[in-house]
């Protein structure tokens, strides 16, 4: 989840990370990053953390007990990894379920601190190999790290008919629900300072009406890939109504959503952005063919240390296959890069940060034989 903290302006980033728990260890601690005095408008999409690697409670240190936590770890990897909990019911992933213990590489636990020495945190990461190739044998797609970012535009209006935009230093059970989604689903969600800036871009009205201009515009800001804005009415009798609506690239989707359950109301406009993204960034590498090749040149490298980053970034992607540096310059890098997809799949991942901009195309537009960046690291 990320968060940008309005009395402090430091920026929170976390995607897959639970703020109130460090159970999970220094993989997931690494998701958060303080960046202070930096403008908003500099935000870049960080690479999810901690994927295959899950916390379970445990009562009792038993085989079956131990058994239960490889399963529900196993199930909530699956779930980050592909970014969909519908590839569960699969019947090669519900197999594997049954037998999840094949697929740990490690497990540590932690004593909850109670009476029993018996209970506590199994802290259990799976062999990422093992679960990809498992996926891939499937016919799952599995989203990259590099994952697109979600601007959440929430405004509420109580049953006195009082609206009120959520940023993020209001304390709201809403907002308790998209912190448990980004960490359960890896999704890095970022919530508005609601500064006078921000106001200034969507007042309440603006944000009640859903304007799709005032929140492409706050979403420019935030440097977002895609918004999820919501208007919710709490009624006196305690249902929520909410009206939704989810932008990504050229598409809107708009939606209803319709519950009376205050504890997870969430969780279906959130899971259906998630969806939305995974299902455009998730790739199944044996359904690709062949392997295409791209060039690629890449200006504003002029030190080693920017070399290293690059082409660190670049084999990061899962798109990615191999990088090799075809020539050097004294201040730019052309690369041949063999990729699982084709040069637009490439283009739109690499669009999720703001490491390489484009400077002989816009994103989104076909691109050509040669690829060419600036590196703005």
């Amino acid at each position: 989840m990320i968060e940008v903290m309005k009395n402090q302006l430091h920026i929170k980033f976390f995607a897959g990370l639970n703020l109130f728990s460090l159970g999970i260890g220094v993989l997931r601690t690494l998701l958060l990053l303080l960046i202070t005095t930096v403008p908003v408008a500099q935000l870049q999409a960080l690479p999810v953390q901690g994927l295959y690697q899950e916390e379970i409670a445990v009562a009792n240190q038993s085989d079956q007990e131990r058994r239960r936590a490889y399963r529900d770890a196993f199930a909530s990897v699956v779930t980050k990894v592909t970014g969909e909990t519908r590839w569960l019911e699969h019947p090669q992933i519900a197999s594997a379920l049954n037998s999840s213990d094949r697929f740990v590489a490690e497990v540590s636990f932690r004593s909850g601190g109670t009476t029993s020495q018996q209970a506590g945190q199994l802290d259990v990461r799976f062999d990422q190999s093992l679960i990809d190739n498992l996926l891939e044998s499937a016919n799952i797609p599995v989203w990259d790290v590099n994952r697109a970012s979600v601007l959440l535009w929430v405004t509420v209006q109580d049953a006195s008919g009082r609206r009120t935009m959520l940023g993020s230093s209001a304390e709201h059970e809403l907002l308790d629900q998209v912190r448990l989604f980004s960490d359960n689903r890896a999704v890095p969600v970022l919530i508005p300072l609601l500064d006078l800036e921000d106001r200034q871009i969507v007042s309440v009205d603006r944000a009640w009406a859903l304007d799709a201009d005032a929140l492409r515009q706050a979403a420019n800001r935030y440097a977002a890939d895609s918004v999820l804005a919501g208007r919710i009415l709490i009624t006196a009798a305690g249902d929520i109504v909410g009206f939704w609506q989810f932008m990504f690239r050229d598409e809107v989707q708009i939606f209803d959503h319709i519950s009376n359950d205050h504890a997870s109301y969430m969780e279906v406009p959130l899971d259906r952005a998630a969806v939305t993204l995974a299902g455009y960034f998730g790739l199944v590498a044996s359904e690709f063919e062949r392997e295409d090749q791209v060039l690629m040149r890449v200006d504003g490298i002029s030190d080693l240390q920017n070399h290293t980053r690059l082409l660190q970034y670049l084999e990061s992607l899962s798109v990615v296959r191999q990088v090799t540096v075809s020539s050097l310059r004294a201040d730019s890098l052309e690369l041949n890069l063999k990729l699982v997809g084709t040069g637009q799949t490439l283009t739109d991942f690499i669009s999720l940060g703001r490491d390489l901009e484009p400077v002989n195309f816009e994103p989104g537009q076909q691109v050509g034989e040669l690829l060419h960046y600036r590196w703005t690291r």
